[in-house]
């Protein structure tokens, strides 16, 4: 599909992901200005049978339906179109640049109760505009809700014409399919039977994962109740009692118990922060946490009181005689150790430039932390901001328990550029790494710096000063 251009318009450019009934690609729509992207999903039903074929085509025509209708609200992608080709079903979609907030809740930070609450907020809005049009959605959970770039707000995808088709295919089989993910589903829709208030059973599960940093299937419940038992897990001074209580609403096993509306479970959010307390709470939280702050800077130039916040032995780069390499090649130069070993590789298959890395001590031959250079030539024109976005989406979709613990923009080189702290497990070993990277003249310059986990902070300020040193002309 790479490089197809379908209906003469839509030019497949990237695979996004592939399932058992559909395919997603990145792809431009090349009969509007400056072809802006959109998201093509090629439905492809596993099944010969002209009936099955036939209803898969009257289910695509009314998701379809649907689709357009929901396109009317501005956190829900817009169907641009929808079209049969070869055989083949495709729908195109708006391209909303972001990220889903599965990434957010990877980096292990526990949400705030404001973040949370506007988490709540933002979603059940949608919700309650899709349960107006008589839609469910049957499949809310973190990696449908992107985070958009450019006002912050989350946006829902993901509205299930591949899952009608999946559903179809098993019940033909004499099947029941429960369509969603186990993970978020509650009881009703895992026995088919989903309500409105079934989606409002995910968002809470997903609030209280944000709180806990636990995993919804992870979570201890009642051995005869199935109530979720969650709340030993969080600090309940963090949290007011109506937001707790609201949430155990929200997660009830028995739909009947649970708000029967996005308007019900909103209008309860709203009474909470219509109090006294909410106003009081929001008026000093800023000046507590100003205030902590500046005790935190203040003590930690005192050494005691240093050694105590990073008891780990550091090298400092004050203490580091450096050398300069430079490569005219890739137009790169940068302080090293003169202590640290080098290698240049100047592969342009790969793109990798050099590495510099500590010389084993006499007890230990064992690699324990590099700096890497990377020149990576782009075979499409793109920005920082896509581009950060896949190679985002590919450290978590590829890197063995990948955990973002930082992303932000930054500069290198004096560039506008992107920096992203993460880890995982690689070649047997858990790393920690520190990425930077930019665009100039149609390439990417990244640097890393790798290292065990444990190791980590004890190369980071050489580590820094290298990077701080690095020029790209």
């Amino acid at each position: 599909m790479l490089g197809t251009t379908l209906r003469g318009r839509y030019q497949i450019i990237k695979q996004l992901g592939e399932g058992w009934f559909a395919e997603t690609y990145l792809a431009k729509d090349k009969d509007l200005p400056c072809s802006p992207y959109c998201v093509v999903k090629r439905l492809k039903p596993k099944f010969t049978d002209p009936f099955l074929l036939e209803t898969a085509r009257r289910l695509f025509e009314q998701e379809a339906q649907v689709l357009y209708q929901l396109g009317n609200h501005e956190q829900i992608p817009r169907l641009l179109a929808h079209f049969q080709e070869n055989e083949d079903f495709y729908l195109v979609q708006e391209f909303i640049e972001g990220n889903v907030i599965s990434l957010e809740l990877k980096t292990g930070r526990k949400w705030s109760e404001e973040e949370l609450i506007s988490f709540l907020e933002d979603v059940l809005n949608i919700l309650k505009y899709v349960h107006q049009q008589n839609v469910i959605h049957r499949d809310i959970k973190p990696a449908n809700l992107i985070r958009r770039t450019s006002d912050g707000k989350l946006v829902l995808i993901d509205f299930g014409a591949v899952k009608q088709i999946s559903a179809l295919a098993a019940n033909s089989q004499g099947k029941t399919i429960a369509i969603g993910t186990p993970a978020y589903m509650p009881c009703e829709q895992n026995s088919g039977q989903p309500k409105f208030n079934s989606d409002i059973y995910a968002v809470g599960l997903i609030a209280i994962q944000a709180l806990t940093g636990i995993l919804p299937d992870h979570l201890p419940r009642h051995p005869d109740t199935n109530t979720i038992l969650w709340r030993s897990l969080i600090n309940i001074k963090d949290i007011k009692p109506h937001l707790i209580n609201i949430l155990d609403r929200m997660v009830s096993y028995d739909f009947r118990e649970r708000y029967q509306s996005a308007s019900e479970a909103l209008q309860a959010i709203a009474d909470i922060k219509s109090t006294k307390k909410w106003r009081l709470s929001k008026k000093f939280a800023i000046p507590v946490v100003l205030l902590a702050s500046i005790l935190f800077i203040a003590v930690l130039p005192i050494p005691h009181i240093r050694q105590i916040f990073n008891p780990q032995k550091q090298y400092s780069s004050a203490d580091t005689e450096f050398s300069m390499y430079e490569n005219p090649t890739y137009g790169v130069r940068i302080k090293y150790p003169q202590s640290w070993k080098i290698q240049q590789i100047g592969d342009p298959f790969t793109g990798d430039v050099v590495k510099f890395w500590p010389s084993p001590t006499i007890s230990s031959k064992k690699l324990t932390a590099e700096v890497n250079i990377n020149v990576e030539n782009l075979k499409e024109p793109t920005s920082l901001m896509e581009y950060t976005n896949l190679s985002v989406n590919e450290i978590v979709q590829f890197l063995a328990n990948a955990r973002i613990h930082d992303s932000h923009p930054t500069k290198l080189s004096n560039l506008p550029a992107h920096e992203v702290i993460y880890s995982g497990k690689e070649e047997g070993s858990n790393i920690k790494r520190r990425a930077i990277w930019t665009l100039k003249n149609n390439q990417v310059y990244i640097i890393t710096y790798t290292a065990e986990e444990s190791e980590y902070d004890k190369y980071l300020q050489i580590a820094q000063a290298m990077i701080n040193s690095l020029k790209i002309y």
